[in-house]
């Protein structure tokens, strides 16, 4: 199963719980690109910008399995069709949704996310991110999740709900 959606969205957090209580090897697209690169996301972003970020993104999805597992996308990672290919070739794609607004509330004191680094509007941004994103998100997901002004043990059990059907 395929977690996508905008940062912030609960992403990392959710799917780590549901494949624990799934009994599922969970990966982490940002954490793997780290691994990979032997760096942060940051410092990608800082040596080779978000081409050279997305690069290293394509490569690591390209090798998550296509079954058994929960995996959490980088919020652009739908911005590549070899991406979308590869999570569209077996399991669920689960749409964690998101408003700007909670977004951006949830990621106010994260200073880990290049694409917000000292932007002074953070929710237009994104806001922006998502109209330019949610098409694809729509196009890729088999089910959608929506997580505003819930609990992140809520939006766990809707998504255990999935795997489970």
């Amino acid at each position: 199963m395929w977690l996508v959606g905008m940062m912030g969205s609960g992403k990392s957090t959710v799917g780590r719980e549901a494949a624990t209580r799934v009994g599922v090897a969970f990966y982490d697209t940002d954490r793997l690109v780290e691994e990979m690169a032997r760096t942060t996301v940051d410092a990608i972003w800082e040596d080779v910008g978000e081409r050279g970020f997305r690069e290293l993104e394509r490569r690591v999805i390209a090798t998550i399995p296509v079954s058994d597992f929960i995996a959490a996308a980088g919020g652009g990672a739908v911005l590549s069709v070899e991406n979308r290919e590869h999570m569209s070739r077996g399991e669920p794609i689960v749409w964690l949704r998101a408003s700007p607004d909670q977004l951006a509330s949830r990621l106010e004191l994260d200073g880990s996310r290049p694409l917000l680094a000292h932007d002074p509007a953070p929710e237009a941004r994104l806001a922006a991110l998502l109209e330019e994103r949610s098409s694809l998100y729509w196009g890729l997901a088999t089910d959608l999740v929506d997580t505003d002004d819930r609990d992140i043990e809520d939006v766990v059990c809707d998504v255990v709900g999935l795997w489970r059907r």
